[in-house]
């Protein structure tokens, strides 16, 4: 009996004993695997990282690119180095490395003629030799992340990780804010590019003087000897939206346009004489870090203004017409001081610029279409 129960311990030390020596190595191929998925991990998740630090830059950089877009040789060059500032700032492999040049690639597409809140991929171009009409950019990016343990499956010291982003100038037909209280009359609207205004600094009645000032031909120069102003109604002076003239002044210093508008529809035209809003007008000049520019060329020589002065206004096709909304048009305010001292016999003018691109700064946009344009992120 004896003997049995000493071959029965014996036996269960042996089982014990080889029991753990499987646990170990058991666990040891654990610890080799945790230790593996671990590391995996990391670098999975430095790739996460860095693919969301590149789509942040190439959404910056297609929206401040898309911003600089204006029609010309010089837009285009001013979007390419949108690139290189917005590097300056964005960064990747948690702020450590810079976007090179290298590593980005911009390209630029007119709006498609269907659809103009989408590019149209038949004119995708690098360096377009005719920018007039390009108002989309596409941004791409690649950067070389580090890896450490899926080189156990990969022979490369880094994984490639890449980026997209397209925005552009998208149309639009309906403003619920942002537009300023007046409505200039198109000088022409058979001419569905400027309306019949002209691009050389010349000034434009955006408020009418009192029907005596008027009837003495008081207006502002680009609107002299125009045909429709002996058509005005007595009591229209130019403004739309509201008669308050508090409202006015809110919407003018504020942007707190009171009703939405349509293009396509009449501008619902109010009357009634108004006393504050040259100094309304005087206030926002002067919240322009530039107030003093004569004329717009000036203002984007000196480059310090921040578009403050500039103002989107929807331009009508006058009285005949019930003043039916043709687009919206960005008009550029007079150096401070000149509002402040406008009578009621006197006009309020401002200098047409071409189209409105809310929100762009010191630019003006880059295409012909009715309506006004906000940049946007469109894929």
């Amino acid at each position: 009996m004896q003997n049995t129960q000493r071959f029965s311990h014996s036996l269960s030390i042996k089982r014990l004993r080889n029991s753990g020596g499987y646990m170990l190595l058991t666990t040891a191929i654990s610890i080799v695997g945790v230790v593996g998925m671990a590391g995996l991990a990391v670098d999975v998740g430095r790739m996460y990282v860095a693919r969301d630090e590149s789509q942040a830059y190439v959404d910056a950089v297609a929206l401040s690119a898309a911003l600089k877009l204006d029609g010309t040789s010089g837009g285009i060059t001013n979007a390419q180095n949108a690139a290189t500032t917005v590097a300056a700032v964005d960064k990747w492999n948690f702020g450590k490395n810079t976007f090179t040049s290298g590593s980005t690639t911009m390209q630029f597409a007119k709006a498609l003629a269907s659809n103009p809140s989408q590019p149209d991929s038949s004119t995708w171009a690098s360096n377009p030799s005719n920018p007039s009409g390009y108002a989309f950019v596409r941004v791409a990016v690649g950067v070389d992340v580090p890896i450490t343990f899926m080189q156990a499956i990969n022979p490369n010291a880094t994984q490639r990780v890449g980026a997209s982003s397209t925005g552009g100038q998208v149309l639009i037909s309906t403003y619920i804010d942002g537009l300023l209280p007046f409505s200039p009359v198109a000088p022409n609207a058979a001419d569905t590019t400027n309306w019949g205004f002209q691009k050389n600094g010349t000034l434009y009645t955006i408020r009418y003087p009192s029907q005596g000032g008027l009837a003495a031909g008081n207006v502002c120069a680009g609107d002299a000897g125009a045909p429709w102003l002996n058509s005005l109604p007595s009591q229209d002076r130019g403004y739309w939206g509201t008669n308050s003239a508090s409202a006015i002044r809110g919407e003018i210093v504020n942007d707190d346009q009171v009703q939405p508008l349509t293009i396509g529809d009449p501008v619902p035209m109010v009357g009634g004489a108004k006393n504050t809003e040259g100094d309304a007008l005087d206030i926002r000049v002067l919240e322009d870090t530039d107030p003093d520019a004569t004329n717009f060329q000036s203002y984007v020589s000196r480059g310090w203004g921040n578009g403050r002065r500039i103002i989107g206004l929807p331009v009508n096709n006058g009285p005949a017409n019930n003043f039916t909304a043709m687009a919206v048009r960005a008009f550029f305010l007079q150096p401070s001081g000149v509002y402040n001292a406008v009578t009621g016999n006197d006009p309020i003018c401002a200098e047409y610029i071409g189209a409105y691109i809310q929100g762009s700064g010191i630019r003006s946009g880059t295409t012909s279409l009715a309506g006004g344009f906000q940049v946007r992120l469109v894929k």
